[in-house]
């Protein structure tokens, strides 16, 4: 029987620029079209809601592209239009990402007027020169001002994303950034290493040129670093790429690891309603044209039985560093307790300090991330009978 939704992304694509490690679904230039996305969003939360009721939801998580660019007024008013038609919990999670560079005192009081409760800053970085090479358009006095902003327009809810592994950057530059926004006591940290992804300029300047960016070695370095600096500043590391002060893990990204199910609106938006895992198109022009001529912008999608379900549940479950999958809904799924179908492959990797086993609950070692891949390989390829994940998941 389909479960429960709710969790519902929505995709803003608009962007002031291109970033030039970038790879997410964008719209660059004019913002003519902002006015017919905002009206095609509204009509596909109503098409949703026909076809697989949801809500009311527990996290609404507006992503890009950029969000902050839409105003106040243009937010509310799609929160208001999710309201009505799937409903909001009272207690719902609302989520908006915000580039540094776009933001002000008062269009941040206009968004916790709106409703929104919780922001993530994409910093990258807080050294001038690695913004400069990420071909990022602020610096890293807009991070510094844009937390003083939200604090000060009530938020106590602060995420920023962080890279590390980028061009330029040096252990000790990274050391800097961490202490800095150790200082600026965010609640809330992603950590990602830099993924060079293709089509992008710096798939391209790789390409042709070569891209000088930190050695593995130094990479792992960087995360170990991290680990330690976070840990010592009062941070839980509950996910492979994610820290958080008590009581602020991140509800809507949970929910992706958990194997939740998840309504997306929105170009290039990504949704799973079990069985079915879709992709919407990833165009905004045709999206809107797709959307308001009362058509289905779904443009993917891939049955996901439920053995490829328990690896997925699996592999997402393991991203988890203090909760591990839920074995129970492996089962339930295959047939037979996960932790016998791998006990060959779990002892060596415990003996090895990969994983841990305690109480009926399988969880990565901070220590391993490095290498989990690996890992995850050796625990669900290799011995659950599953046709291979239809959720690709990067290292870290």
């Amino acid at each position: 029987m389909p479960g429960h939704i709710e969790h519902l992304y929505v995709h803003i694509p608009f962007c002031p620029a291109k970033c030039d490690y970038c790879a997410f679904v964008t719209h660059i230039g004019s913002l003519k079209l902002v006015e017919p996305y905002l009206a095609a969003l509204c009509r596909e939360a109503e098409l949703r809601h026909r076809q697989r009721s949801g809500g009311p939801f527990k996290t609404l998580y507006f992503g890009g592209g950029t969000p902050s660019m839409l105003a106040p007024e243009q937010l509310w008013s799609l929160i208001q239009h999710v309201e009505a038609v799937m409903g909001l919990s009272s207690s719902c999670e609302i989520t908006v990402e915000c580039h540094p560079a776009t933001v002000s005192l008062p269009k941040l009081l206009g968004c916790r007027n709106a409703g929104v409760n919780r922001l993530s800053f994409g910093a990258e970085s807080l050294d001038d020169g690695e913004l400069a090479a990420l071909g990022r358009t602020h610096r890293s006095a807009d991070v510094a001002r844009a937390v003083d902003q939200a604090r000060a327009a009530g938020f106590t809810d602060i995420a920023l994303d962080l890279m590390y592994g980028i061009p330029q950057q040096t252990l000790e530059s990274w050391r800097n950034t961490l202490e800095r926004v150790i200082q600026m006591e965010v609640t809330h940290l992603s950590l990602y290493p830099l993924s060079i992804e293709p089509k992008t300029v710096f798939a391209k300047r790789k390409w042709r040129f070569g891209l000088d960016v930190p050695e593995d070695e130094s990479v792992v370095a960087m995360y170990e670093l991290a680990c330690g600096v976070l840990r010592d500043a009062g941070y839980e590391h509950y996910e492979v790429a994610n820290w958080a002060k008590p009581g602020h893990r991140c509800l809507h990204n949970l929910a992706y690891w958990r194997n939740a199910e998840f309504h997306g609106l929105g170009t290039g938006a990504h949704a799973y309603l079990h069985p079915y895992r879709t992709e919407n198109d990833p165009h905004t022009g045709s999206y809107i044209k797709r959307v308001l001529a009362g058509m289905d912008p779904v443009t993917v999608s891939e049955q996901v039985d439920v053995h490829t379900r328990a690896e997925e549940t699996m592999m997402l479950g393991l991203r988890l560093l203090r909760d591990g999958p839920d074995l129970g809904a492996v089962e339930r799924d295959l047939g037979r307790h996960p932790l016998e179908q791998l006990k060959d492959e779990i002892g060596p990797l415990i003996d090895a300090g990969l994983i841990s086993l305690t109480a009926d609950r399988l969880v990565l070692r901070e220590t391993a991330v490095p290498v989990a891949n690996e890992v995850w390989e050796r625990l669900l390829l290799s011995r659950l009978p599953a046709r291979g994940s239809t959720f690709a998941t990067p290292v870290m």
